[in-house]
């Protein structure tokens, strides 16, 4: 009997933990460079399919997906030859059972 509920405890923590790590998890992309002038933020949201099999191939679906979005955001407020750089984005909530939606945030730098 004492086996039994040590195992479901230990069943228990594991999902928890399992489930507070997808909540929070960030990711960092295309760092600043110096010399490089910020000219301003832009902010984008987005959902993205859940997948817990190739956690590095998420990270790298989620950074280009985040820089695209953020890099449309940033035509439709700044004119000229522009760029994203210090991309920072977080896992929010849950939009169905397949899908975390993605808030994005970045930094718009002019290209000369």
């Amino acid at each position: 009997m004492k086996t039994v509920k040590k195992t479901i405890c230990i069943l228990t923590v594991l999902i928890i933990t399992v489930f507070a790590a997808s909540c929070v998890s960030t990711g960092e992309y295309m760092s600043l460079n110096d010399g490089e002038t910020v000219i301003g933020t832009v902010q984008a949201s987005f959902s993205y399919r859940t997948s817990f099999f190739s956690m590095k191939k998420v990270q790298n679906a989620v950074n280009t997906q985040a820089y695209i979005q953020l890099l449309e955001a940033a035509e439709k407020k700044y004119p000229g030859s522009i760029d994203i750089r210090d991309i920072m984005w977080v896992t929010g909530r849950s939009v169905d059972p397949q899908n975390t939606e993605i808030s994005a945030t970045g930094k718009v730098i002019r290209i000369n």
